[in-house]
């Protein structure tokens, strides 16, 4: 995706899983600090790629200040099969980090992409295929943002998730 496609105000209509999953690698390359996704399950059709797995790597060794937080709500099924971004949280624990919040009930199964502090990818919690891109507007992403941070203080680390080293 282009960088002319990303400076629309505000897209809607964003099919998912594609070009949802397009627009996730978007918001991450262009990313100068910070991605916070939030998913349910970390739906493999949009977040287990490699040029995901690229640009967040890329992010996470961009500065000191760089950070990847992945919040999800249920890690069964990552737990029952290779995800990238669960590898890349491995390799990387110190600046991907990778947490589980059962249920909240500020959480209604939405999944949000969030860059920095001016973009948001967002799909409705009820919705299987409508989603809407924010890639400029701060005030839409800041709201998104601390209600993320509200939840990341309510998740734990989730032992199923670590590395087991024998």
């Amino acid at each position: 995706m282009s960088n002319s496609e990303l400076s629309c105000d505000f897209t809607t209509g964003v099919a998912y899983p594609t070009p949802f999953d397009r627009y996730v690698v978007s918001l991450a390359k262009s990313a100068a600090r910070h991605i916070c996704i939030q998913s349910p399950q970390l739906d493999y059709t949009a977040f287990d790629n490699s040029e995901l797995v690229d640009a967040l790597s890329a992010l996470a060794r961009s500065s000191r200040q760089a950070e990847v937080r992945i919040l999800i709500n249920d890690s069964r099924a990552l737990v029952g099969r290779s995800h990238k971004l669960l590898l890349l949280a491995r390799r990387l624990p110190s600046v991907v980090k990778l947490r589980k919040l059962a249920e909240h009930p500020q959480w209604n199964n939405e999944t949000i992409v969030i860059r920095d502090r001016d973009g948001v990818l967002y799909k409705p919690g009820g919705s299987d295929h409508d989603a809407f891109f924010e890639p400029d507007s701060g005030s839409s992403t800041v709201r998104h943002l601390e209600l993320f941070d509200d939840l990341w203080r309510y998740s734990v680390e989730d032992p199923e998730l670590r590395s087991l080293h024998l």
